[in-house]
């Protein structure tokens, strides 16, 4: 056995002493031998023996590498696999080899950092490791890792054995203070700052409570900027939010944290205030009121300046924050909180005393905070400044005035109502009758104070009498029937109020005000009244009641302008989704709108659309089964025998179905929908529709189903390619592009081949330029080849569509090439910001290519795709810039206005380009553009001189 074993450290020395020089393969080895010693066919001890002569060898590099050769292993051991005595050895072995040379320290760390992870290391062992670090080792003298490394250990350390550790006393502080203290890098801030709220709040702090919170606070505010720093993923303001808790840790802590808030708060610098503002907000709960007593009216003054006058609004906001925080934090001790409030009440009241006041609004604002906290302090509030706007509001003020106050009193009244305050029930304030003053102003003629007025009784809702709500009922159906647009919504949203508390009086008012003599009523009058209606019957109680009389309007008799007014404000309810009951099925249910809506005879195209979006959001709302009788009632329209009209309306009808929807398409619908789209016959809706639906057909269709269907459409694709009929071939062209899309947006393989017959009419000679304009439409956004009807949808489909495209640039020749140009600049239009930089390098030939062509609104279409371009400064944008600028100069002169601006706007974007690549061209550009600005136009006007103020600092030092 001792043949063996010295066999066996033989072996493993010699590994050592081939490797000892390679830090590559040295580190392979002592993975091996981690390996095996967990395997047993290496036993610890004679690893660590074996190390011996390289860790107590005179020379201090090599014993550094043996210490760094036990750590390493030590670190790839299992958590478990060492046992108490074993890690009470190595323990020693570390404490004995801290005090070594400062080379040997670093690998001294890691180890140590491996064995305070070890399952079994014991109390005596860990609080010997963390004496000997406080006591050999200058942490801060150390570089980044190794102190990292010693934070780490602390962490470990804290969030294990933090029983272990307390047994250590004051000497643990103390090793944490002079170990931490004058740490600067960044991240082992927040490594700390993670760290030391735990330890302040778990161990205490005894005679060392200051010395602890000034190592911290040193950091307050923090100044920290990352710029140069690419190795750093961290922002101030992620220093700063880790640091405020090490500041409030502690309840012991307030009589150092709150004199730094107070001074950083006179501060001139914006992020000090702010980060004291937020700290004063976060730290007054662990503080408590008690403590925080003696420094409330110094608090007060500070926090008094920022928020009267406001000088910055997001330091004002900090402040109202901070003292709502505080004013919570102390309203557990009634007495002082009483006489905080009143104290800041006594400040601020004068500048209430008028709205005329410069300070008026962030008073008044600072009073509403107040007011939010609880139902005491909005109490208190009340008392204070109620009458103080009821007396102003009864004086001879102007309109302005009196709207001011009414804001006013409606944001404190709607903080009453949050508390579930009545301020007519409060004894003190009983005379105000602020109900009454509210009812009494609804007879002003200024429109803007009425809707405040009617806002706030919306806000006094639950405190009004029977009396005074019906007063105000008769007020708002007055208003809505006198026609000013300007109040109508204010005038829904009083109605809406009401009616989830007194849902049976707003009922009887429809009733009585709104539905009654309804046949009689002017049409202006009664398009109020149906847009006031639909507004409120988002609510079951009166959408039961409204709707139904509503849809029966919906005939072939009605007006037209209330026929579209019922429609569009249907459109709207359904839309907004804002609704207690399931709108959709009631409207289709019980009213029957979707069988009145396909018989009302609509002549107008955008009338039609409008019918078609209602019926579609309700359809698409229903039940499986719901849509089923849908297509059972309507899908026969799409026979040949049918009419046009009926067959369009069919198809908006659906086009919404779910995916699980069986329509039961045969080859002669499909023959019949083929027709619809291509004929000369079918009015241009009818074909529009007709497309659209067989596209939505393709991309939701089964794929047994869809092979089939689309080897016909090809064929009469191909064969109508042929035809005579200028016409009929773009009708054909249109047809195509709707069916390439559905398949490309469904990743369809047979697509790739629609794609590629679809690209090479751009050659064709009768309808390639009506491909290029229409090309763009496989890459825009569709109105119905979406997720909302069911559709497929490929996430890169648009990428794939237009890489294909500019992969065929050099196919294109001659006659062809414009063609090819405009398909491309129309879909580079649709593209995403990093497509277009993902392919600069193709992209800006093309445009500048394009900038040739006679045709100016491809002209303008492609410089703005190059005004966006340019702003990257890529180097193609350089090398090409003896070819871009003299052409834009030429286009400043273009006879489309649109085109001069926008080239002017190039010509300033190019101003910005390295001073030796553009100044060549500085005074031909000067030249031209003072030509330029005496343009007829006020708009190129402006853009020349901006241009030409940008190109006269080109070349022009900053001296």
């Amino acid at each position: 056995m001792l043949v063996m074993a010295s066999s066996m450290n033989f072996d493993l020395k010699e590994r050592l002493d081939i490797n000892f020089t390679d830090i590559a393969t040295l580190n392979v080895l002592c993975r091996n031998i981690a390996t095996e010693i967990v395997s047993g066919s290496v036993k610890f001890y004679t690893f660590v023996e074996t190390l011996g002569s390289y860790t107590t060898d005179q020379n201090i590099l090599t014993r550094e590498k043996g210490v760094s050769v036990l750590s390493s292993v030590l670190s790839q051991l299992p958590q478990n696999y060492l046992n108490e005595s074993e890690l009470h050895f190595m323990a020693m072995f570390y404490c004995d080899r801290l005090r070594d040379h400062d080379k040997v320290i670093p690998s001294v760390l890691n180890g140590i950092l491996a064995i305070v992870n070890m399952s079994y290391l014991s109390q005596d062992s860990l609080l010997s490791l963390l004496r000997s670090i406080f006591q050999h080792v200058q942490c801060q003298s150390q570089l980044i890792q190794e102190r990292r490394n010693i934070y780490l250990i602390l962490k470990t350390l804290i969030e294990n054995r933090l029983n272990n550790l307390r047994l250590m006393g004051p000497d643990l502080i103390d090793g944490i203070i002079n170990t931490i203290d004058g740490e600067r890098d960044p991240n082992n801030l927040m490594l700390l700052f993670s760290i030391l709220p735990y330890v302040i709040r778990e161990i205490p702090l005894g005679h060392l409570t200051e010395e602890m919170f000034a190592v911290v606070a040193c950091y307050f505010p923090v100044d920290f900027n990352s710029s140069g720093r690419e190795d750093l993923n961290l922002r101030r303001e992620d220093l700063a939010e880790k640091l405020a808790p090490c500041l409030y840790a502690t309840s012991e802590f307030t009589n150092h944290c709150v004199p730094l808030i107070i001074e950083k708060l006179y501060s001139t610098h914006k992020v000090a205030k702010l980060d004291s503002l937020n700290l004063l907000r976060d730290s007054v709960q662990t503080f408590g009121a008690l403590k925080l007593q003696q420094y409330l009216y110094e608090l007060w003054t500070a926090l008094r300046k920022e928020v009267m006058p406001v000088k910055d609004i997001e330091i004002a906001d900090a402040a109202l924050e901070a003292i709502t925080s505080l004013i919570r934090v102390i309203s557990t001790a009634e007495i002082f909180c009483k006489d905080f409030i009143d104290k800041i009440i006594t400040d601020t009241k004068p500048s209430l005393c008028n709205v005329q006041f410069g300070l008026y609004r962030p008073a008044k604002k600072l009073m509403e905070t107040i007011g939010t906290v609880n139902k005491e302090t909005c109490m208190q509030v009340l008392l204070a400044i109620v009458p103080l706007y009821i007396g102003q509001y009864s004086t001879n003020i102007s309109w302005d005035d009196k709207t001011e106050l009414i804001e006013t009193l409606n944001g404190i009244m709607k903080i009453c109502s949050d508390h579930g305050i009545c301020i007519q029930d409060i004894p003190e304030l009983r005379w105000t009758n602020i109900s009454q003053i509210y009812l009494d102003s609804l007879t002003a003629e200024n429109i803007k104070l009425k809707s405040k007025i009617f806002l706030g009784l919306a806000i006094q809702k639950s405190c009004l009498n029977k009396e005074q709500r019906f007063i105000l009922y008769n007020a708002i159906c007055d208003q809505i029937d006198t026609g000013c647009d300007e109040i109508q919504i204010t005038c829904h949203t009083t109605i809406l109020e009401f009616s989830v508390l007194y849902p049976q009086e707003i009922i009887l008012l429809v009733k009585e005000r709104f539905l009654f003599n309804a046949d009689e009523a002017k049409v202006d009058l009664l398009k109020r009244r149906i847009t006031t209606l639909l507004a409120i019957a988002k609510l079951r109680e009166l959408g039961c009641t409204i709707l139904p009389e509503i849809v029966t309007m919906l005939t072939n008799n009605i007006n037209n302008d209330v026929y579209i007014t019922v429609l569009l404000n249907i459109q709207k309810l359904i839309a907004s989704g804002k609704f207690d009951f399931n709108v959709h099925q009631f409207l289709h249910e019980k009213c029957h709108i979707i069988d009145k809506l396909v018989s009302y005879e609509a002549n107008v195209i955008d009338h039609k659309m409008l019918i078609c979006n209602v019926c579609q959001l309700i359809i698409r709302s229903l039940t499986v089964e719901e849509q089923h009788m849908i297509v059972m009632k309507y899908a026969k329209a799409l026979n040949a025998k049918f009419p046009k009209t009926d067959v369009a309306m069919a198809m908006n009808l659906l086009i919404p179905l779910r995916k699980d929807v069986n329509l039961h398409i045969s080859d002669d619908i499909i023959e019949n929908l083929c027709d619809l789209a291509i004929s000369n016959d079918s009015p241009q809706y009818t074909r529009e529709i007709t497309c659209k639906f067989l596209s939505v057909l393709l991309n939701r269709m089964k794929v047994g189903d869809l092979d089939r269907i689309v080897s016909y459409l090809e064929g009469r694709i191909s064969s109508n390619l042929k035809a005579d009929i200028d016409v009929e071939l773009k009708h054909t062209v249109d047809l195509q592009i709707r069916m390439t899309k559905a398949l490309i947006m469904r990743g369809c393989g047979k697509s790739q081949d629609l794609l590629e017959n679809l690209t090479s009419l751009l050659t064709h000679g009768r309808v390639g330029r009506y491909v290029s304009q229409q090309y763009q439409i496989l890459v825009s956004n569709d109105d119905v080849l979406t997720e909302e009807n069911s559709c497929d949808i490929k996430i890169l489909y648009k990428q794939r569509v237009f890489e294909y495209l500019l992969r065929q640039n050099s196919n294109f020749v001659n006659s062809a090439r414009q063609n090819y140009l405009i398909a491309l600049v129309h879909s580079l239009e649709q593209m995403p910001r990093e497509l277009k930089l993902l392919h600069l390098a193709e992209l800006v030939p093309l445009l500048i290519e394009t900038l040739s062509l006679n045709d100016v609104q491809l002209v303008l279409w492609a410089l703005r795709s190059l005004k966006f371009l340019i702003n990257t400064k890529h180097i193609v944008l350089s090398d090409n810039v003896q070819c871009i600028i003299p052409r834009l100069l030429q286009l400043t002169t273009e006879e489309i206005m649109d085109i001069r601006i926008v080239a002017l706007e190039c010509l300033t974007r190019y101003a910005n380009y390295p001073t030796i690549l553009i100044y060549p061209y500085k005074m031909v550009v000067l030249d031209k553009l003072g030509i330029t600005i005496d343009d007829r136009k006020r708009l190129v006007r402006k853009a020349a001189v901006e241009a030409r103020t940008q190109w006269f600092i080109v070349g022009v030092s900053e001296d």
